[in-house]
């Protein structure tokens, strides 16, 4: 792989401060005693799939303690951040949302870990919108189910956005430190030089996928500037063997196609003013683009809520006492918009 050229990694550490990562922070991360979200629980959890256009998604269902069929239950869809499987922070999620009471579902996106879908490790707008669709109807058709909300963690934040505009059928989201993302930052995140580049390789990319079936990849996140990736940053969740890093389901890797709807298309704050079901927006100053999930937030136009953690970023993916603040600011939310608990 070419190296990434020296004014890229300039604008990158320019970027930080941008996106609310200071060496402090990250320092401080470093040295941070952390106990992460434990995997066993008392509650239920079930293998489930479901179709979307022919694709078989897959996820997995977490019954609340006490489960009783005959009852009706609150619906949250829970989802996390760009190239995350359900085993990640939407499974950590899922388990603390299931002991409040609700019924939780989370999946893999179409062409990441179990679900289908070609080219693999594909980011799609369109098609997660979709997939998040095939989910409201695979809980619709449950008939415990009672009203339906969203939980979106980093990047589905963004992805709940699209889902509140495009389905009547969800009555409340959550975005938990939302990566609220819009095209205008593209060129200060990446610079000019680097976006005509890599929207080049995508289009080849996708002309060669469609000839010959070849899907080349890269990385989706580099914490060196000798390694081509999406995304140079302090990442330390997906390096770390003993978090991200060990989940079997992920890797580290992405379509190069995916570079279009990841950079050029996906834009959450275009969303915002035609939302008008209950949203709520929790973030902090140390998680990435906090002045964006703030600007997403002034520009709703139905019923919200701002909620101001603390923590890093990362931290909120599976740390327990960032993941209960967010925790804390959910329920009591969903509780109340989607009325069965």
């Amino acid at each position: 792989m070419k190296t990434m050229k020296p004014i890229a990694v300039f604008l990158w550490a320019l970027m930080l401060p941008m996106i609310g990562i200071t060496q402090k922070s990250i320092n401080t991360l470093k040295i941070k005693e952390m106990k992460t979200v434990e995997k066993t629980t008392a509650i239920s959890m079930e293998d489930i799939s479901f179709q979307r256009d022919g694709l078989n998604l897959v996820g997995h269902l977490f019954k609340p303690e006490g489960f009783d069929e005959k009852l009706n239950y609150p619906a949250l869809i829970v989802q996390g951040s760009v190239s995350s499987v359900k085993e990640m922070m939407p499974d950590n999620y899922a388990n603390m949302l299931a002991r409040e009471g609700f019924l939780v579902i989370d999946f893999d996106y179409a062409s990441w870990g179990e679900s289908d879908g070609l080219p693999r490790q594909n980011e799609n707008v369109d098609g997660k919108l979709k997939d998040l669709m095939a989910a409201v109807t695979f809980l619709e058709e449950l008939p415990y189910v009672d009203n339906i909300g969203m939980v979106g963690v980093c990047t589905s934040g963004g992805n709940a956005a699209y889902l509140a505009v495009e389905d009547d059928r969800v009555d409340a989201i959550a975005a938990v430190v939302p990566w609220m993302y819009e095209p205008a930052l593209a060129e200060p995140f990446w610079g000019k030089e680097t976006l005509e580049k890599n929207h080049q390789r995508a289009l080849e990319n996708q002309q060669r996928f469609e000839v010959t079936g070849e899907n080349q990849k890269t990385q989706i996140f580099t914490n060196t500037p000798e390694v081509e990736g999406f995304n140079l940053t302090p990442g330390e969740y997906y390096f770390d063997e003993n978090r991200g890093g060990a989940i079997e389901n992920w890797k580290n890797e992405v379509s190069w196609s995916a570079w279009i709807d990841w950079v050029e298309k996906f834009d959450p704050i275009s969303q915002a003013d035609k939302i008008n079901i209950p949203t709520l927006v929790f973030s902090t100053d140390d998680a990435l683009i906090p002045d964006q999930a703030k600007k997403f937030y002034s520009l709703l136009q139905g019923e919200k809520e701002l909620v101001w953690g603390t923590g890093y970023h990362f931290n909120y993916y599976d740390v327990y006492p960032e993941m209960q603040q967010a925790v804390d600011a959910v329920v009591p939310f969903m509780k109340k918009h989607l009325k069965s608990l």
